[in-house]
């Protein structure tokens, strides 16, 4: 009887509690399978919206013909106004069998099969030109690649400091083993863009060597040493903005010249007078006079430490010099010639020296050959 009402009692007792134990899985494993649907769903829309974004094959083959066209400009930084030569090539597609069309902002110039060259003249100073070059293969591939040009004109000033007398109007001219300097000067044609020579970084060279010590931004101005004879100066600069939307660049060769002495007179009263060089001879009258030397194009002397070396000689004979000027003195006043020379070297610039020779018929008596500074 006992064991009759524990069973009954253990049947009851799994109802309540076994029942809704195993409703509960139910409804779990019945919520838990909807989010990993949703998740699939979600996996799978992204996987067919990949799909549909990645590039085809005649995409990716016209894209890498785009990335990899080799274009060749000549030169390679057109300044304004200038022819520019444009001509392209690519290994991954024939070309000669290709049609090709060449646009200058935004108008077809110029169209046809393997038409791999093209030119043009670059626009003005401060004025950007636009090239579009638009390919068509023989496969069907189309590739367009754009270009542009915002020139600036840039000019080289440059300033030997080499010697000239007072009231010289030419250029000091750049001898062997002087300084020089250079400065850049962007053109400012265009009044309310003007450029500042200040906003572009410049990259100097010489003789084909960058000068990272004198390159940077704003840095327009460019010292240097000339160099030995039989040689010019060669100097390039590029010039460039910040964003790399205006460039250009411009070189000059600046030859070396000789130095020069020139004789002149030097009057009591008048002074030195520069506007009557003497030449090789000239006849005086006078009982004394004195002759000033002026080297013409010699690197600057210091203030203190003299940088030449002056050989003055009357008549071959080598007499003791003090400096650029020399006095001679007719003592008999009787006819007679006298043959004045200087020559005139470098200490530190050894490559720069030059010699001078006067001869002066006086005619009123011989002169001394002992001359007075």
């Amino acid at each position: 009887m006992y064991s009759m009402r524990s069973v009954a009692l253990s049947a009851l007792l799994g109802g309540f509690i076994f029942t809704p134990l195993f409703a509960f899985a139910q409804t779990s494993t019945t919520t838990a399978e909807q989010p990993v649907s949703q998740l699939q769903q979600q996996i799978d829309q992204l996987i067919r919206d990949r799909m549909n974004s990645m590039p085809t094959t005649e995409e990716i083959r016209a894209s890498s013909i785009r990335n990899y066209l080799e274009v060749k400009t000549i030169p390679e930084t057109p300044g304004p106004s200038e022819m520019v030569r444009v001509s392209i090539e690519s290994y991954l597609t024939d070309l000669n069998k290709a049609t090709i069309s060449w646009s200058l902002n935004g108008k077809v110039v110029d169209r046809g099969v393997g038409r791999k060259s093209f030119s043009f003249q670059n626009g003005p100073s401060g004025k950007t030109t636009r090239l579009t070059i638009s390919i068509t293969t023989n496969a069907g591939e189309y590739i367009t690649k754009e270009f542009s040009w915002n020139p600036v004109g840039l000019t080289i000033l440059w300033e030997a400091d080499t010697y000239t007398p007072p009231f010289y109007k030419g250029k000091a001219l750049l001898t062997a083993q002087a300084n020089v300097k250079a400065v850049a000067i962007p053109d400012n044609t265009d009044g309310q863009n003007a450029l500042s020579a200040g906003n572009f970084v410049y990259v100097w060279e010489k003789d084909g060597v960058v000068v990272s010590e004198s390159s940077g931004y704003g840095k327009n101005f460019f010292s240097f040493t000339a160099p030995k004879p039989y040689g010019d100066a060669k100097v390039k600069v590029k010039a460039s903005s910040v964003n790399n939307s205006i460039n250009s660049e411009t070189r000059v060769n600046l030859s070396l010249s000789q130095p020069v002495i020139l004789f002149y007179e030097k009057n009591p009263l008048l002074g030195v007078l520069y506007n009557q060089p003497f030449g090789t001879e000239t006849t005086l009258n006078k009982k004394e006079f004195t002759v000033v030397a002026e080297p013409y194009f010699f690197s600057r002397e210091a203030s203190e430490t003299p940088a030449f070396k002056y050989d003055w000689a009357v008549n071959n004979k080598a007499t003791q010099s003090y400096g650029r000027s020399i006095t001679l003195r007719n003592d008999t006043g009787e006819k007679g010639e006298s043959a004045i020379s200087l020559s005139m070297r470098g200490l530190k610039q050894t490559f720069q020296n030059a010699s001078k020779e006067l001869r002066v018929q006086f005619t009123g008596g011989e002169t001394s050959d002992r001359p007075i500074f």
